[in-house]
């Protein structure tokens, strides 16, 4: 089996990890945003399909050739549209919102600044976070108009989507997806300093059916098979605050291993274009 993994710099510990024992049974491939091929397919320059494309990577120009891949045959995990759905956060959020997927109430604006005119309506406090998801993105909890004015000088022109503060305990409910498997933890709010090495691993045995249920309802909705989710437990009832399309899966249990048993049983998935 030929597989490729279109990443945007050198991978992860996990990644790494997965593609090294893959490489002792499979011909396998790494690209990054310096070595990205020009596309897949027949075409002059085009490299011949593999098997797979895992798409890890963000950048729009790794999508485009994703979708070569794609449409020379090639299982894409995660598909494009998928990848490029998920990135957005207005759009990730109309989705869930279809799916009756339960979330805080969230709405969009071109620019930041434009969230501030808006000031004194706005129902206090806020997440504001960029439109676009990366890692250097705007993600903060915002109390009052005088917070919000005092990131228009860095953020004033970002476009963001704004969401009710969902009140919680202070705690994330990590949960990454691999497939059919689940790594769950109990993690302290991304809205405050962060130490994962504190993160407190659960059983997805034991919880509540309703958490896994929306996670796995979340990742439906958008069409993901490699993903994590945030969940806040408000009112005794989960609800999604981001969807994040193949992360890192730093944290998560095993993931190396459910990353291995999820490859072998997708190439046989693979469809040849007419």
């Amino acid at each position: 089996m030929k597989i490729h993994l279109l990443a945007e710099a050198a991978p992860n510990p996990v990644l790494t990890a997965v593609m090294a024992e893959l490489g002792r049974r499979h011909e396998v491939a790494v690209y990054d945003a310096e070595t990205l091929p020009a596309g897949y397919g027949g075409e002059p320059g085009q490299q011949a399909p593999p098997d797979v494309v895992l798409l890890k990577s963000r950048r729009p120009e790794a999508r485009r050739v994703a979708q070569t891949a794609e449409r020379a045959g090639s299982v894409v995990v995660n598909s494009p549209a998928a990848t490029t759905l998920a990135l957005d956060r207005a759009a990730t959020a109309e989705a869930l919102d279809r799916a009756g997927v339960a979330a805080p109430r969230s709405w969009s604006v071109a620019a930041l600044r434009d969230l501030a005119a808006d000031g004194a309506a706005l129902p206090w406090p806020l997440v504001v976070k960029s439109r676009t998801s990366s890692r250097r993105d705007l993600v903060r909890l915002v109390s009052s108009p005088a917070e919000l004015a005092g990131l228009l000088p860095e953020w004033g022109g970002e476009p963001v989507v704004a969401q009710e503060f969902a009140a919680n305990d202070g705690f994330d409910i990590k949960v990454w997806v691999i497939g059919a498997h689940l790594s769950v933890a109990r993690r302290r709010s991304a809205l405050e300093a962060i130490d994962k090495s504190a993160d407190e691993h659960l059983d997805p045995a034991d919880l509540p059916e309703d958490w896994i249920r929306t996670a796995r309802d979340a990742g439906a909705a958008m069409d993901l098979q490699l993903y994590g989710v945030d969940l806040l437990i408000t009112g005794g009832r989960p609800v999604v605050v981001d969807v994040n399309p193949f992360p890192g899966f730093r944290g998560a249990r095993e993931p190396a291993e459910a990353l291995l048993r999820f490859l072998s049983t997708i190439a046989s998935t693979r469809t040849v274009p007419a």
